[in-house]
């Protein structure tokens, strides 16, 4: 006899194969927000790449919902949004879901609103000082990627208390595999900046250096301190171990766009 968990895992996967046919026929918004600087459309590469790694996301999402063995969420928190990368494949996959979109660019809010029907939550940097209600799904991509050890924790600690008492959440890093990149594929940022990373990073566990400063004045002015972060997976557990009001789903690395690790994490907590 199948146990009752496997026939709630075949029936959850029965669920999101219908939805996921229907996503595809729906098709997914092409509106772009042509003044985002944190993107470029100036190429063909470029405009399918971030289709790509929107769709990738979804993909990433939904297995780990099912994996989870939770029905398709009625509240989602795209953190933080942009101009909707990933916002565009989540209105398309949960038509009737509450989508809420949270960033510190207003730019990004205000566009996710008018062309995606998202609810506008500013964000801060401190994330210990933010609210913004509990949600059945937190995808927060490429955010912890690009802060410092003193933001990581209230980071976290936010997504963890955004959370409903059954939520989840999908979180990115840069791992192991992001050192062989800078090293053999192509270039985060300058070498002489990511060795200061990567010293760090080998020898704690967690390594980060600021971009330079003309970059981040250009492209993320809001923020005191961003730049390359490397989450080594034992540092990363060692910290989540601590927090019993969640417990760890899954850990895959190079997950998200062939790079980025994802952790997934949610409640009830460990011992609940």
């Amino acid at each position: 006899m199948f146990s009752e968990k496997w026939m709630q895992f075949l029936q959850t996967s029965s669920v999101y194969s219908n939805l996921w046919r229907e996503y595809s026929e729906r098709g997914v918004s092409e509106i772009l927000d042509l003044s985002d600087k944190e993107n470029s459309f100036s190429t063909d590469f470029h405009f399918q790449h971030y289709f790509d790694v929107g769709a990738n996301a979804l993909e990433i999402i939904v297995q780990a919902l099912i994996a989870g063995r939770r029905l398709p969420p009625q509240s989602i928190l795209d953190f933080p949004s942009g101009s909707g990368r990933v916002t565009r494949h989540l209105r398309a996959m949960f038509p009737n879901a509450r989508i809420g979109t949270c960033d510190l660019y207003q730019q990004h809010l205000d566009f996710c609103a008018a062309h995606f029907g998202a609810v506008p939550l500013v964000s801060k940097e401190n994330l210990d000082e933010l609210d913004v209600g509990q949600w059945d799904l937190v995808f927060c991509g490429s955010l912890l990627t690009h802060l410092p050890e003193h933001l990581f924790w209230p980071t976290i600690r936010f997504i963890c208390r955004s959370l409903t008492p059954t939520g989840i959440a999908i979180v990115t890093l840069e791992g192991r595999h992001a050192l062989h990149i800078q090293d053999h594929k192509w270039k985060f940022i300058e070498d002489d900046l990511f060795d200061i990373a990567r010293e760090q990073y080998h020898a704690s566990g967690f390594g980060f250096v600021d971009y330079n400063p003309a970059f981040r004045a250009s492209a993320f002015h809001k923020q005191a301190s961003y730049g390359i972060a490397l989450v080594n997976p034992s540092w990363l557990m060692a910290g989540l171990q601590k927090m019993d009001d969640v417990r760890i789903m899954s850990f895959v690395e190079r997950c998200w766009d062939d790079h980025q690790d994802v952790i997934v994490f949610g409640k009830p907590g460990v011992n609940d």
